[in-house]
């Protein structure tokens, strides 16, 4: 099962201005989708200043971008290894601003990239750690579209866990994490009320409402979403399953 891949979740920030040099130069080849340069010239210019809040959100970010690239091209290796990148860049950017409520969405979202590596009792006890991170962040600033689409994934994951799972987690880990089609459907739709027309978002209740088997509704929100426009890497791959999704579904 492919969990937690935020995709699904994913949708970038509007980043505040420096006057570090590598971080123009990545701005610039993120809007080109050119990810790879992009992630070279924000790990440079957090070398170049390591403590500052701007430099760790780019580079903890780029590397969930990156790495979600490389899982959508099938490139397994460099999207681990990217993911790998960014948990620690996540866990530096805690380190240093404890207080900010995009910290704990970054965490959520870099420990969920990185479950998609990891068997199934790791995979359980990195869901409570993305469930406290993306829970922590909207209370901190319940107006971020982001962490909804990290809880919304969170919660369709756990709530389609097999028999099996759910008997190991019982087992060994004293309870399966709590989570709900219900409770991710709302999130998701909670997400695009803050920001209307993210694929990523509509792509993922697109996957709600499939486990739901809620044909209806799949079929209205993959509608949306190939008519969509593209303003961030991942919505060609969205709009891409989407269109296949919806020729299984109509023919």
């Amino acid at each position: 099962m492919k969990l937690f891949l935020f995709v699904s979740i994913l949708c970038s920030y509007v980043f505040p201005q420096s006057d570090n040099s590598y971080l123009t130069k990545g701005d610039d080849y993120y809007k080109k989708f050119d990810l790879i340069n992009a992630a070279k010239n924000y790990e440079s210019a957090y070398k170049q200043n390591p403590n500052n809040y701007v430099e760790l959100e780019r580079v903890t970010k780029i590397f969930n971008d990156l790495g979600e690239d490389y899982y959508e091209l099938n490139d397994k290796g460099n999207a681990e290894q990217s993911f790998n990148k960014a948990v620690k860049y996540a866990e530096i950017f805690y380190s240093k601003f404890p207080d900010s409520a995009k910290v704990y969405t970054l965490i959520a979202m870099s420990y969920g990239n990185l479950a998609l590596y990891k068997g199934g009792n790791e995979k359980i006890k990195l869901a409570n750690k993305i469930r406290e991170n993306a829970e922590k962040s909207i209370r901190l600033n319940p107006n971020d579209y982001l962490p909804y689409i990290v809880l919304g994934i969170y919660n369709r994951e756990i709530a389609s866990l097999s028999w099996f799972e759910r008997t190991f987690a019982n087992t060994f880990l004293g309870k399966v994490p709590e989570g709900s089609l219900k409770s991710a459907e709302e999130l998701m739709i909670k997400a695009l009320k803050i920001n209307p027309g993210i694929v990523t978002a509509m792509y993922q209740l697109s996957l709600v409402y499939q486990e739901m088997e809620n044909g209806k509704k799949e079929i209205e929100w993959l509608k949306k979403i190939i008519n969509a426009p593209i303003s961030d890497f991942r919505d060609k791959y969205a709009k891409r399953k989407a269109k296949e999704r919806l020729n299984e579904l109509l023919n």
